[in-house]
């Protein structure tokens, strides 16, 4: 039985103890307002190996997940922030993509959908400077310089927040402007990457999957990717590497016998990854410790910095899990978007340029829809053999828990 069928056949006979379960963890600790959460599924296994705390890609939501997504945000500000109206949305810095301007526009039209008033205010933007942009799909976004006065933040045009969410992940910091502020801010600020680190997030999750496969007499292995955490590692300098060299080949001979337990007949990898930052960077896949130490200097210059040249001293290694998904003939992996920890829809990052061992989050993706439980939006993605959007929820659901868990 594939891992997708067991979790719908849990979830199917015991759906009352699953969201016992559940909910006695969100009680424990709220999940954030929103979060994405990237999913490998190699049949075997189905675990996460990213969540984003400051997601994108809304725009790439269905019609029906897209009123779903009203919906929730709705119910989160009736239910944590009574009578607010306006909400100021902090975007990325400096960037110029397209399709995350369709992100911006799309978020706009959600909380406009939950009866909200929204509006974008940059970071960078000057005094009397709107900054009118032009989406992918032709809607005009426009930034407008964000004022601080008595610690809140309002627009140029005299627009109030009531509530501040943050777009964007602070890899390089926490501005001055946002900090002790009296409106509320969600996701927290805390939560940047300047801070943030993914060891911490996957060893809460490890715990939650834990707790919940002894609560559900499963092997947590299937739905979990092992990672462990390495700090101090400086690319340049190959002694250094040593240690992480090391810890590479213990996780691979762990992987092994995991292989060797479950009959599966295929070569063990892992990916070494900066523990924190997104977009994909700071990556690189291996098959031994020997290759890390090897790499050429180019490898090595790409994981030494990530985004906005953030330098690179501490990073996971984490199981690689091949993925049996494609679209056509490209590897495919799924994506999960929560609101206040409910799944709400998401879709398939898809590679034509990897392979179903390769990182996909880089150069050559794309993203396809994904078949959920609304029938008349799944059109030719109903076809998908291994789309199961109620078993991908059950653990994206946990990783969202997991990061609300997170305390730095």
């Amino acid at each position: 039985m594939s891992i997708l069928d067991t979790l719908n056949n849990l979830y199917e006979t015991r759906t009352d103890e699953v969201e016992k379960w559940l909910n006695k963890i969100r009680l424990e600790s709220p999940p954030l307002f929103y979060t994405s959460v990237d999913l490998r599924h190699s049949g075997l296994r189905l675990a996460p190996v990213d969540t984003n705390i400051f997601p994108a890609g809304f725009n790439n939501l269905s019609q029906a997940a897209q009123a779903r997504a009203s919906n929730c945000i709705k119910r989160y500000f009736e239910e944590n922030y009574r009578g607010a109206e306006r909400v100021i949305i902090i975007p990325e810095n400096h960037t110029r993509n397209l399709a995350y301007f369709d992100n911006l526009a799309m978020l706009l039209s959600l909380f406009n959908n939950a009866g909200l008033q929204a509006k974008i205010g940059s970071l960078t933007a000057q005094a009397n400077e709107t900054l009118n942009f032009t989406s992918g799909h032709g809607v005009e976004i426009r930034q407008y310089p964000i004022v601080s006065n008595n610690n809140k933040l309002s627009l140029e045009d005299g627009f109030t927040a009531d509530v501040i969410l943050l777009n964007n992940d602070l890899t390089s910091g926490l501005p001055d402007i946002l900090k002790n502020l009296s409106q509320p801010i969600i996701p927290s600020p805390d939560m940047g990457w300047f801070q943030r680190r993914k060891s911490t997030h996957f060893n809460e999750y490890k715990n939650l999957i834990e707790d919940f496969c002894k609560e559900f007499s499963l092997d947590p292995w299937l739905l979990n990717a092992r990672s462990h955490h390495c700090g101090m590692v400086d690319f340049h300098d190959k002694t250094s590497l040593e240690c992480l060299a090391e810890s590479i080949d213990d996780i691979l001979a762990f992987t092994r016998e995991k292989y060797h337990e479950y009959n599966v007949k295929q070569e063990v990898y892992v990916y070494v990854k900066a523990d924190s930052g997104t977009y994909g960077m700071g990556i690189t896949s291996v098959k031994s410790g020997s290759e890390i130490i090897d790499m050429n200097k180019k490898t090595r210059n790409k994981m030494q910095v990530i985004k906005e040249g953030v330098h690179v001293s501490e990073v996971i290694i984490q199981e690689g899990i091949p993925t049996i998904d494609a679209v056509g003939n490209a590897p495919a992996e799924p994506l999960l978007y929560l609101i206040d920890g409910v799944p709400i829809g998401g879709m398939y990052r898809v590679n034509d340029q990897r392979d179903n061992l390769g990182n996909l989050n880089a150069a050559g993706m794309r993203f396809t829809g994904m078949c959920d439980e609304a029938e008349d939006e799944c059109g030719i993605w109903k076809k998908m053999e291994n789309c199961n959007f109620r078993a991908y929820g059950i653990i994206s659901s946990i990783a969202a828990l997991a990061a609300g868990r997170e305390k730095y």
